[in-house]
Order: structure tokens, then sequence, then C-alpha cells
């Protein structure tokens, strides 16, 4: 017989990372407070470089995370300051980076992610409202004060991009994205879908050997006229597109506008037209029973059908019956 033993796991690094562990948790019926600390006592001065292991001072950072059970879920890290062990280093005490927030964040960078992918698809405030739902407290102006920091990080020494446009509003405002093909990770964001701005942005990053772009005539002119060793080439949704399109126009003058099947075979022409004189079925007209005696209910009497708005001698009647003899006449 073999006995299975389940061990308690203690390797939390699933919902941090490697450094830190949870010591401590504390559950209400709407909130969760997990608190953790580093393992390691040593960190490396931000300004010089070397491990300092000379402990300065310690605090607690309060950070909103990811929801758990849909309950509000915070975290509780206790931070160490370190004295800088180098002397000829300017900077005498620094305070140990947290792989999953910046400085000075009060959220985790995946809950500001989680909050940004929600807001992709709707309003602000309604992003807030359905984050809330969740267990997320976050008000409409924090999402877009996190729209407004998003920057993109622009390589001067890419040499492989993608140039497509995007809807801001659509059928209204639209500007030319132009992204890294290697991580398909945005570099820049350029107003409008004309090809003047990426003129502009292409003569200051001129390595570019590789564009990908869709069809648009304004970004081919301005990528010959910047870079005219550049290969471009189309993406594989347009060439489908573009495939669809020319069989499109080869079945228009292949194919003729009507096409006749009959018996399961194509026709060359129309096929004549067979009448049939359709005959009522005699066997259903048979079975009918019917008589001219009038209708009678449960207890056999006579049921009467007396419409009372037919009233012949009404104003309505009348005039109907005067407008009748002038068109005869």
């Amino acid at each position: 017989m073999i006995v299975l033993r389940y061990i308690p796991t203690q390797d939390y690094s699933f919902l941090l990372d490697e450094n830190h562990y949870v010591y401590d948790h504390v559950e209400d019926e709407n909130s969760l407070h997990i608190y953790i600390k580093s393992q390691k006592h040593g960190c490396n001065c931000p300004a010089c470089g070397k491990i300092s292991t000379k402990l300065h001072a310690t605090y607690r950072r309060k950070l909103q995370d990811t929801p758990i059970h849909c309950k509000q879920t915070f975290i509780h890290a206790n931070v160490y300051k370190y004295d800088c062990e180098n002397p000829d280093c300017s900077c005498e005490v620094f305070v140990e980076d947290l792989s999953f927030a910046k400085a000075s964040q009060v959220r985790t960078d995946a809950l500001n992610t989680l909050v940004l992918a929600t807001s992709m698809f709707l309003s602000n405030e309604g992003a807030s409202k359905v984050l809330a739902l969740l267990g997320v407290q976050i008000s409409n102006d924090t999402i877009q004060r996190l729209y407004d920091n998003i920057e993109f990080v622009d390589n001067p020494d890419v040499e492989e991009i993608g140039v497509d446009d995007v809807a801001i509003r659509k059928g209204q405002t639209y500007a030319t994205a132009i992204y890294d093909i290697k991580d398909h990770h945005l570099i820049a964001l350029l107003d409008g879908r004309e090809g003047a701005p990426l003129k502009e942005w292409l003569k200051t990053h001129n390595k570019v050997r590789i564009v990908a772009r869709d069809r648009a005539s304004a970004y081919a002119t301005a990528i010959s006229e910047i870079l005219p060793d550049c290969i471009q080439v189309a993406d594989r949704f347009h060439l489908l597109q573009n495939l669809l399109g020319y069989m499109k126009d080869i079945f228009k003058e292949e194919m003729p506008a009507k096409i006749y099947i009959q018996n399961g075979e194509v026709m060359e022409k129309a096929p004549d037209k067979i009448l049939r004189e359709k005959k009522p079925d005699e066997t259903f007209i048979d079975n009918l029973s019917y008589d001219n005696t009038p209708p009678k209910d449960a207890n056999g009497n006579e049921i009467v059908y007396d419409n009372k708005k037919h009233n012949l001698n009404s104003p309505q009647y009348q005039h109907h019956k005067e407008m009748r003899k002038k068109n005869s006449n």
C-alpha cells in the first residue's frame, strides 16, 4: 500500500518573486492583506553598483495587487534601506528595489497592466466600475493618469520595423504606429497617416533596412524617398487581402452573371420552364365536412355574430353613401 504525503509548499515565487516570501496574511470579508519581506540581506548600490550588507533602516510599503477571490488585495512589504559601503560613492543611503513595483508606486505592475488592459475596451468610468466588481478600487482619473504616464521608448538603432495606421477615433482621427518587428513592441506613434510624419521619423532612423507595411501609397513613397535601399515587405494580412481582391476580379471576368444548374449539371443556358397545373388535394377535400348551419355553443344555443359597429345609419356610413352617389353621377 502506497501512502502519499502532501507537504505544504513554502515557495511563493509564483506570487511575487524568488527574493521575497510571505510571513503573514490577514483576511476579512472584503479585503486580503499579505505581508512579505526579503530573503536576502544585501543589495547593489544604484550609483556605484557595489553590494552593501550594512542595514540602515526598514520601512513598510503598502501596494494594491491583483485581486484574489474578487477581494481587494494589498501587499505590505518590509523594505530595507542600506548604507553604501563605498566611501567614494556619492550615494550614502539607498533602498532595495522591488521587482514587482517601481519606486513610489501604490499598485503593483501586474495590477497596472490589468487596469490598462480592461480600460482599453471600456471608458475610464466603465473600467473603474467593472474593476470594482473584481476587487480593484481605482478611480477613472487615476486610470487616465496611467495612460498619460505611458512612454514609448524609441530606438534610433532599430533595423526592422512595422508601419501601420491605427484609428484613434474611427472615421475621424488616425495615427501611424511604428513597432519593432523582433518583439512587436510599439516604439513610436505619429500624428496622422500621411507620409510627412513618417519621413521625419525615418530621417533619424537611417539604420532601418526592412519595413513591413500596409498597402498605403503614402508610406511606400515616404520610405522609398528617405531610405531607397530599404526592403519593403507587405504584411500577411494585406497580402491575403490583395489575393482575395485579385481572385474576385478574375471570377467576375471568367464567370457569368448567372449560373443555371439542372440535375446536378451546369447548363450553358437557362433551362426551359415546365408549366405544371396545380391541382387541389382531392383526398383532403373529401375529408372536409361542411354545411351552412349556424354554429352552436356547448349548450346547443345558436351563436349569433353581431357586429355592433356595423351601423348603416351612422354618420360615417351616410357620408360614404353620399360620396358613392356623387362618384356614380
